[in-house]
């Protein structure tokens, strides 16, 4: 059915948004650790970058439309990793805390750590 191609669309693209996410994440959290001067060029806001899923009531909104247009139902959408996941939040925060960080002169004075 349509309506089943939709969601499945709609979780296929999600699960990719998320996993390049995460492994930017990684990413930065080795480069944090071990001291690594990262250089990002954006266009956007860090906070752009890395959307938090609590963001704002607007985001909320929106999920609920989304919701309401796949006619999901409240345990279909509890069931899917967009809609839960409080670890994956925090590390988005703590991500953004990391970058934040990462572009103050104390940070760029520490030296290059290349073991943990």
């Amino acid at each position: 059915s349509t309506q089943s191609t939709g969601k499945q669309w709609y979780q296929r693209r999600v699960r990719e948004e998320k996993t390049q996410l995460r492994r930017f994440i990684v990413m930065m959290d080795i480069f944090y650790d071990r001291n690594v001067k990262l250089i990002i060029s954006s266009d956007v806001p860090l906070h752009d970058i890395i959307c938090l899923q609590d963001a704002d009531q607007k985001a909320k909104d929106e999920l609920r439309m989304l919701m309401d247009d796949l006619k999901l139902t409240m345990e279909e959408a509890k069931s899917m990793s967009l809609f839960t996941g409080e670890d994956e939040v925090f590390s988005q925060k703590r991500a953004l805390s990391r970058l934040t960080e990462m572009q103050c002169a104390d940070y760029w004075d520490l030296p290059h750590n290349k073991h943990e």
